[in-house]
């Protein structure tokens, strides 16, 4: 009596088996494909028929013939297999990184300076994965992560819950002051935050004086609180700024194309040294996709070039 539906247990060795003897007409031929012994393969043609309740096989001497149950059931065997092959070389795909899409976020500094770069080094060697880059403001990087709409976030360090996201640093980063070519400090080889005293000051982001106070000696932390400091939103804004004679600004060391691009000097900064850790977010208890663990891959391998110097 033909089994109901809910108590059948096939497996994929026996629909192979079944697929290899109905393609070739010969047990012999069909173990032979299939690497397997006669009688191995004929357990498992026996088993299937027994789990299906129907002989799928007419046996002759010569040659063995599907029955109409076979013949029926063949052609859906077939589509099965053929999704399954399809499915394993998709996945193959995608852990080789030979196909998928990247969704990054960054803030923008970190957006038109780092990412680039990294992006075109990725595409290299992953040249099928679609990279989509999310350009954002810092206090948003992490926003996209947990709607899921971004599958890494790279920026400088940010207070997280880290119950939910997941933050690993990649390197530490020195920032410069930046000045225009023809301004009396961009001569100088080293300057110390007081030599700044004389000059209107733009803050590059609107929590850079909350960061870089508690690092500074009580005469550049009152230079910092001055009247003639002014905060932006944006890196872009303060370079602009700086090129047009308004004041002086710092940035990291990655943003050095950027800050030539606008015709402007850094000059090294100390007493203290500013660092800000640069950080891969990623949302927790989430695995990685591959085309994602290559992308971190290829960050920390550019975390590794040498840093402290704009040359």
């Amino acid at each position: 009596m033909k089994k109901g539906h809910e108590s059948m247990n096939l497996t994929l060795r026996q629909l192979r088996a079944f697929a290899a003897v109905a393609a070739t007409g010969s047990f012999t031929a069909a173990a032979r494909e299939l690497h397997l012994t006669q009688s191995a393969l004929s357990v498992l043609v026996r088993e299937l028929e027994r789990e299906m309740g129907v002989q799928l096989f007419d046996r002759h001497t010569r040659r063995v013939l599907l029955s109409e149950a076979g013949r029926e059931f063949q052609p859906s065997v077939q589509r099965l297999l053929a999704d399954l092959a399809g499915a394993v070389a998709s996945v193959t795909e995608l852990r080789e990184k030979k196909r998928g899409v990247l969704r990054l976020a960054a803030p923008q500094l970190m957006a038109c300076t780092l990412m680039p770069r990294v992006i075109a080094a990725y595409a290299r060697r992953y040249p099928d994965i679609d990279v989509r880059l999310a350009d954002t403001l810092p206090e948003n990087l992490i926003a996209g992560l947990l709607s899921g709409e971004v599958e890494l976030a790279v920026g400088q360090d940010v207070a997280v819950d880290v119950a939910a996201i997941e933050r690993r640093t990649l390197f530490r980063d020195r920032h410069w002051l930046i000045c225009p070519p023809d301004h009396a400090l961009a001569r100088r080889r080293k300057l110390h935050w007081r030599d700044l005293e004389p000059y209107t000051f733009i803050a590059p982001t609107r929590d850079f004086r909350q960061r870089v106070l508690p690092e500074l000696d009580a005469e550049a932390r009152a230079l910092m609180l001055r009247a003639s400091t002014q905060e932006v939103s944006y890196m872009t804004t303060a370079l602009g700024m700086v090129a047009s004679g308004l004041g002086l600004t710092v940035c990291p060391t990655y943003s050095a194309s950027l800050v030539r691009a606008h015709g402007l000097k850094m000059v090294r900064l100390d007493d203290p040294d500013f660092h800000r850790e640069v950080c891969v977010y990623v949302a927790a208890r989430r695995s990685l996709s591959p085309a994602a663990a290559g992308f971190v891959e290829m960050l920390e391998l550019d975390a590794r070039r040498p840093r402290g110097s704009v040359d």
